[in-house]
């Protein structure tokens, strides 16, 4: 794999492939997948989290210290300060207590590291774009014995991504399944663990949902990453049935509590009706298609290079689609409509080739789309098109 390209799903998986992970793990088992010993170590080397310690200004929960399961008070490492006459509350680390903290064996945790690193956005990114859902990546660094937390399950499904040193991890099955945020965190799992293993640099584990884990630092410096896939459940579906059914008047008349049985019983008849229209042998695929089309793209800005409202995008400028999910794009008279990031798109016919190849490759030169579309419009045309989405949000123009 190319250092400079971003990591994709088959990247973390390798040697095991996709088609593999998805009809034998998925949901189902966890997996432990072997790599060479630097294989994650371009993702968020010990320097990338030195300054984002040093150069953000983070504050608890975001940025958190546990030792044998419990929580250390965040007063301990972080103080609170209100610099010169302002009101304004500025947390700061203190360095020689965090550092101290970490000595007596504490685990650091940092959450949504994919927001302060490149690397790391550009994976999760990709992720998204495969599983169609949220995803977060949180980093874990430990130096002594102590474990970080507790054995427990996690309510959505994690790649635990080994970038350097090791960590000895215990795998035990699931006491309940699927379950959810909010449930019983008890009883523990009285048989014995599954499966115990040294998670080596390189290495990748898999834990779905509701699996019970724990894992152990072995007294060296030892950095993980756990990527976070939050899938859609039943109760997601039904929830976004019942925002549906708010248009039907049959669901929003009072209930008949003084009625006659005969009136009741016509009530729920025909409310019964009415839902079952709607859940029809496509709601799977309207449900995941509104989805789709609602969710956000990451930030991406470019100031210095983004085109004021009298110029247009040069040749050289790169030009990147920030849609998060791909786009499902229908002609009908002439027009290509889609929807993305809560909007309703409608754009002329012409531009479907500059569309289709953006969502293909993500990030394209501007007279590498004016390429693509010659035979349909002229260069001017694509540049005016792409100011057009530049200033309505569904693409960016980033550094080449």
């Amino acid at each position: 794999m190319d250092a400079q390209a971003p990591m994709r799903l088959e990247h973390l998986l390798s040697p095991l492939t996709v088609d593999e992970f998805l009809a034998n793990f998925w949901g189902k088992t966890f997996k432990h997948v072997t790599g060479g010993p630097d294989k994650f170590f371009h993702l968020f080397p010990w320097q990338r989290l030195n300054e984002a310690l040093e150069q953000h200004r983070l504050d608890f929960p975001r940025i958190r210290l546990t030792r044998d399961g419990e929580r250390l008070q965040p007063s301990s490492y972080i103080r609170h300060t209100k610099p010169g006459q302002k009101r304004i509350v500025v947390p700061r680390l203190r360095y020689d207590k965090l550092t101290q903290e970490l000595n007596k064996g504490a685990t650091l945790v940092l959450d949504a590291v994919d927001e302060l690193y490149e690397p790391l956005r550009a994976l999760a990114e990709s992720l998204e774009l495969f599983f169609h859902e949220r995803i977060q990546i949180n980093a874990y660094a430990g130096w002594r014995t102590s474990r970080g937390f507790d054995l427990h399950w996690d309510d959505h499904d994690v790649f635990i991504v080994q970038v350097t040193g090791r960590k000895r991890w215990v795998v035990h099955g699931i006491t309940q399944a699927y379950p959810l945020a909010g449930d019983p965190k008890e009883p523990k799992p009285m048989e014995p663990p599954l499966w115990e293993h040294i998670l080596e640099a390189g290495n990748l584990l898999y834990i779905p949902r509701g699996f019970w884990h724990v894992a152990y630092p072995l007294n060296e410096p030892t950095l993980h990453l756990t990527v976070g896939v939050h899938n859609r459940v039943g109760l997601d579906l039904l929830r976004w049935l019942v925002n549906r059914m708010r248009s039907h008047e049959t669901f929003r008349m009072d209930l008949p509590r003084f009625a006659t049985s005969d009136t009741i019983q016509a009530h729920l008849t025909q409310m019964l009706r009415e839902l079952l229209t709607e859940w029809d042998d496509d709601i799977l695929d309207r449900y995941f298609a509104d989805y789709d089309a609602t969710a956000t793209s990451r930030p991406r800005l470019s100031l210095a290079c983004a085109p004021f409202a009298d110029s247009l995008p040069s040749g050289n400028m790169l030009v990147r689609l920030l849609a998060p999910r791909r786009l499902e794009m229908k002609v009908d008279a002439g027009v290509v409509r889609f929807s993305s990031q809560r909007k309703d798109w409608a754009l002329a016919v012409e531009a479907l080739p500059i569309l289709r190849h953006l969502d293909k490759h993500r990030a394209c030169s501007v007279s590498e789309l004016c390429e693509v579309a010659k035979s349909e419009v002229d260069e001017r045309r694509v540049k005016i098109f792409l100011k057009e989405l530049l200033m309505n949000g569904l693409v960016a123009i980033v550094e080449p």
